[in-house]
Formats: structure tokens, sequence, C-alpha cells
């Protein structure tokens, strides 16, 4: 664009170069040196407005050979620009579809605000694939520049989220700025995917309700999340250094839940039989199928397929676990 703007502006001067040399050799009006100025310069081949003194042929043949081989290339250079710009969002929208079309156990980010785009950060540190969906596309420049897999729509519309591919994704969080656009995201992504772990923001306790009817399986309400958290720290002032750990990059821990599956290692032994002590990793909890939560977890407790560890640890040390 400033390639663009430094152009016009170049032509802008050669312009006013020539009407000014009109009004000062020919003494003529405004209109007239202008009009006479852009023919000469684009080669129309109009006539004459006035009959031409010697100076005034002599500052053609000067403003001729000097301006037409400016406006040409400044026009040459304005229409590639423009191509270029075309070409490029033309390819980058072929390829963000291509993406879109091959993407899944993915999650999906409804709303690219500033709680949006929080969740898209964190998401890209632990290294998960995820794509945002949004109807702004000041909002998609900006996932854009992040790098990060985009859809530019209305996530209520049941389209969208098809295309976004709902079925095929891990889970979907909701966190657009208006609580009935939620409730709709949630409701129509339940009805596509009967399975999908959906957690939806809540601006308005009174939303809680529909959005826990519309099948989100956890809601953030913001003001009452934010409001728990200041009171714990005011009770316990030292608590925030606790979580500083668990959430400044670098030296960081990542809290992650663990399946027991049929091949795990894991599977058959109790607690205190478990490696995860020596590499560093804390069992929080454990959740039995039937949805009791052993919190803490004993280490008499005996680890079964389809148990769910609530860990703590390294992120490198999670993700090794969570690949085995």
């Amino acid at each position: 664009m400033r390639h663009i703007l430094q152009i016009a502006l170049l032509l802008t001067l050669l312009v006013l170069l020539g009407t000014c040399g009109f009004m000062y050799i020919e003494d003529w009006a405004l209109l007239d040196s202008l009009y006479m100025s852009v023919i000469t310069i684009t080669t129309l081949g109009y006539e004459e407005v006035h009959e031409l003194s010697d100076a005034g042929r002599i500052f053609v043949i000067c403003y001729v050979i000097l301006g037409i081989g400016l406006f040409f290339y400044g026009v040459v250079q304005i229409g590639e620009q423009i191509l270029r710009t075309e070409l490029g969002d033309w390819w980058e929208k072929r390829r963000m579809n291509k993406a879109i079309k091959t993407i899944e156990d993915h999650y999906i980010i409804c709303g690219c605000g500033r709680m949006g785009r929080v969740l898209a950060r964190q998401l890209q540190l632990s290294g998960r694939s995820f794509l945002v969906v949004d109807n702004d596309e000041s909002m998609i420049e900006r996932c854009e520049k992040d790098g990060w897999t985009w859809l530019l729509g209305d996530a209520t519309d049941d389209t969208t989220l098809k295309e976004a591919g709902v079925e095929r994704a891990r889970g979907l969080a909701s966190v657009l700025p208006d609580d009935a656009d939620n409730v709709y995201v949630v409701l129509t992504a339940r009805l596509l995917a009967p399975d999908l772990q959906i957690i939806a923001r809540a601006s308005d306790e009174r939303v809680v309700a529909k959005l826990e009817k519309a099948g989100a399986n956890r809601i953030v309400s913001l003001y009452t999340t934010a409001a728990s958290k200041m009171a714990n720290f005011l009770i316990h002032p030292h608590i925030d250094q606790f979580l500083e750990v668990i959430g400044t990059e670098g030296r960081e821990l990542d809290l992650a839940e663990i399946e027991i599956t049929d091949k795990s290692p894991y599977a058959g032994k109790t607690l205190a039989e478990t490696d995860f002590t020596r590499r560093g990793i804390i069992i929080v909890g454990i959740r039995k199928p039937c949805g009791a939560l052993l919190l803490p977890a004993p280490g008499s407790a005996v680890l079964h397929e389809e148990d769910h560890l609530i860990a703590l640890g390294r992120p490198e040390v999670m993700e090794d676990l969570m690949e085995a």
C-alpha cells in the first residue's frame, strides 16, 4: 500500500508540474492548463486548447520526454501491485481452504476477541492444532499475521461449523462477545457433534443454565471466575506464585488429563507402583468411568482401563506421557 501511495503521489506531482508549466509559460487558466497537462501525459491526442508559443512547444517536448515514461511506469506498477495483492489473497484463501479440509483432531475457537486470542496463543504454545472462526475481517488479518489457521464466517451458522470440521474436532470453545450467539453456537455444535467437548463463555450468570441445556460441557463465567481468583489472592497472598509457575512460558507446568487404555503400561497397577513420581509427575486425582473423582489420589488406587488421571508436570514430560 505504501508503494502504491508513493507512485500515486509521483503521478499527481507530475500532473501538477505540467499544469503549473502551462499556467506560467502560456498564461492559461487553471482548468485549461490541467486539461492540457492530462491529455499530453496520457497521449490521448486531442487538439491543443490554445495555440502554443515557441516556449510552450519546447516545454511540451521536455514534458513528454520526462512525463510519459514516468506515467506509464507508475500505471504499470500500480496495476502490478493490485494484481499481486489479489493473487496473494486468492492463494492464501486457497491454501487455508486446503488446510481446513485436511485438519482433524483439532480445536475450534469461535471468536477472535481478546479471550479468543489468549486461548489461541495457549494452544499454540502447547503445540495443539486449532482453527479460529470469526466473521470480522480485521480479526482474520490478525490470525494471518500470527500464522494461525482461520476461517472467515459466522460461527452461529451450521454451514460454517461444518466447514471448520466440527465433526472431526477434538473440542470447541465459543468465546463470542454476545451470550446469545454463544448459546446458538453451542446448540448447533452439539447437534452436529454429539460427543464433542464444548466450552463456552458467559458474561451473564443467567445465561449459564441456558448454555448447559444447549450442551456445553463447561461454562466459564468471566466475572465469577475472576472474583473467585481475587478472593483466593486476598486470603492466600502467596498462592499466585504457584499459579505463575503453571502459566509462565519457559518454566511452566502443564495440567493434563491422561486416559488409561488397554494398551497403557499402567493398566492394572496401583498408583504407588507407577513411575510417575520418578518422572516428576504429580497425580492430582483419578476420575473413574462412573464419574467418581478420587481427590487426592491414594497410592493404593488401582488404575483400570478408561480411568482418567489428572496429572501435573513439565510440558515435555506430559507430552511423552500422552503419546505413550
